[in-house]
C-alpha cells in the first residue's frame, strides 16, 4: 500500500506537464475550426519542401522501471481519440523576412535557443508582418510532442496551436489588424530563463523523457508596447517553454508555450 501511495505521489509531480499536453491536444479541435488570418500571401515565405520533415529528432528508450511505467501511463491517459483533429488550418512550416530561421549556433544550446526564440517571437512590428507569418515561423520551430501519441499532422502544429490558446501570447486576427493600423510594435528585453522546478522534480523521480533534448524553462522579461503618439506601455511577462528536438532542422525546437502571464 505504501508503494502505491509513492507511485501516485510521483505521478503528481508530472501534473504540470499533463495539463500542458491535455490543453494543447484539445485545442486542435478548436484551432481546426478557425479561419486563418487574411492578407498574407505565399510570396516571401520559404516553405518546407515536403509535407513531412525529412529530419527526425533523436529518441531514447528508457528502461521500463515502475516510475517510468507510472508516469508514461499518466501521459497516455491524457490523449483521447475523440480529441484528435486536423490542424490543417494552421500555416505550414515556413520562414520569412519578418521571421527568419533561428541561427544554427543558437539552436544547438537550450538556453541560447530559449532566448533567441523568445526574442524573435515578441519583437514584432505589426504593420510590417502578418499573424500567418508568425504562426508559420512557429510551425518551422515546432518540436514534436514525444510524451503523448497523436497524428503526425497535429504533432507538427503543437507549438503554433499553443500560441493561440487563451491566455494567448499571439494577438487574435482582429487584434493584429488593429495593432497594424495603429503602427504598434513590440520589443522584449531583460529576458531571464531558468530550468523549471517542476521539470527538476519530475526528473528527480527517476523518469526520463523519450526526447533526450526535452527540457522545461521558466521564461520572464519585459515587453515594451510602442505606438506612435502614445507613451510606451511597459509590461512584465512570464511563460513556461518546453523544448525538444526540432521537427524541421537539427538542434532544439519548441514543443509548447504555456502559462502565458502579462502584468
Amino acid at each position: 500500500m505504501g508503494s502505491g501511495r509513492s507511485a501516485r505521489a510521483k505521478l503528481l509531480l508530472a501534473a504540470p506537464l499533463l495539463v500542458v499536453f491535455v490543453i494543447v491536444v484539445l485545442l486542435a479541435l478548436r484551432v481546426a475550426s478557425q479561419t486563418p488570418v487574411g492578407g498574407a500571401s505565399e510570396v516571401g515565405f520559404a516553405r518546407a519542401a515536403t509535407a513531412l520533415p525529412p529530419y527526425h529528432p533523436l529518441r531514447f528508450t528508457p528502461s521500463q522501471t515502475a516510475i517510468e511505467r507510472t508516469v508514461n501511463q499518466g501521459f497516455a491517459q491524457t490523449w483521447r481519440a475523440e480529441s484528435a483533429s486536423s490542424a490543417s488550418r494552421l500555416p505550414e512550416a515556413a520562414t520569412s523576412a519578418s521571421f527568419p530561421p533561428i541561427d544554427a549556433t543558437d539552436s544547438s544550446s537550450p538556453t541560447s535557443y530559449a532566448l533567441a526564440f523568445t526574442q524573435e517571437l515578441f519583437d514584432v512590428d505589426f504593420a510590417r508582418s502578418t499573424r500567418e507569418e508568425l504562426l508559420a515561423w512557429a510551425s518551422y520551430n515546432n518540436s514534436p510532442n514525444s510524451l503523448v501519441k497523436m497524428p503526425a499532422a497535429i504533432n507538427l502544429k503543437v507549438l503554433p496551436a499553443s500560441l493561440t490558446i487563451n491566455p494567448t501570447s499571439v494577438p487574435t486576427s482582429e487584434q493584429w489588424r488593429r495593432l497594424a493600423a495603429a503602427r504598434t510594435s513590440w520589443r522584449v528585453s531583460g529576458l531571464v530563463t531558468s530550468v523549471s522546478p517542476d521539470w527538476t522534480r519530475l526528473l528527480s523521480t527517476g523518469w526520463k523523457p523519450v526526447d533526450p533534448l526535452m527540457v522545461m524553462y521558466d521564461v520572464s522579461g519585459t515587453l515594451t508596447v510602442a505606438t506612435p503618439g502614445h507613451a510606451p506601455d511597459i509590461k512584465s511577462i512570464f511563460f513556461v517553454l518546453i523544448l525538444g528536438g526540432a521537427s524541421w532542422h537539427p538542434g532544439y525546437g519548441a514543443v509548447v508555450v504555456n502559462d502565458w502571464t502579462v502584468n
